[in-house]
């Protein structure tokens, strides 16, 4: 099954190994029933045993086996939380992983004008990184004014504004 970020360790919390975690999706109750992770950055990637999870207001407290200070586990501040897909956020209508963006066709006029290559937070909202047959990459914001339908299943985002090409 495959794998999808969860979340971003801060700061340790406490003196027994504790972390906060931030979750992507914003909810926490998916993230209790935690027990084992991935954590990755850039460069690395490591299976975690994980002891506990509890949750800290809009967060989630957790006890990494291994990690039984706050001077240990602050290593791990700033890397991903990866867990198999059955471990995320359920989603609701017209909700969407980032992962199942990636990789969609983008089209518009009857045709591919561009496939989607990432997805931006760009804090008034989404943002699809999407990449032209001739290499060059521009943006479309994920609102409703710009992208019509979405079909994850046929690997299809609907482009409503195909002026945001030129």
């Amino acid at each position: 099954m495959e794998d999808l970020a969860l979340g971003r360790l801060g700061a340790p919390h406490g003196v027994d190994g504790r972390i906060k975690m931030v979750s992507y999706s914003g909810e926490t109750e998916h993230l209790l029933a935690l027990t084992e992770a991935t954590l990755r950055s850039k460069d690395q990637s490591r299976l975690m045993h994980i002891e506990s999870v509890h949750e800290n207001g809009s967060s989630v407290l957790v006890k990494f086996a291994g990690y039984d200070s706050p001077e240990a586990v602050r290593a791990l501040s700033g890397l991903e939380v990866w867990a198999s897909r059955d471990k995320a956020a359920s989603l609701e209508e017209e909700e969407y992983y980032y992962a199942d963006l990636v990789g969609c066709d983008l089209a518009a006029d009857g045709g591919t004008v561009a496939t989607v290559v990432g997805v931006c937070d760009a804090g008034g909202g989404d943002l699809l990184e999407a990449r032209k047959p001739d290499g060059s990459v521009f943006y479309v914001p994920f609102r409703k004014e710009f992208v019509g339908a979405v079909d994850i299943a046929s690997r299809r985002v609907e482009l409503l504004a195909p002026w945001l090409l030129d």
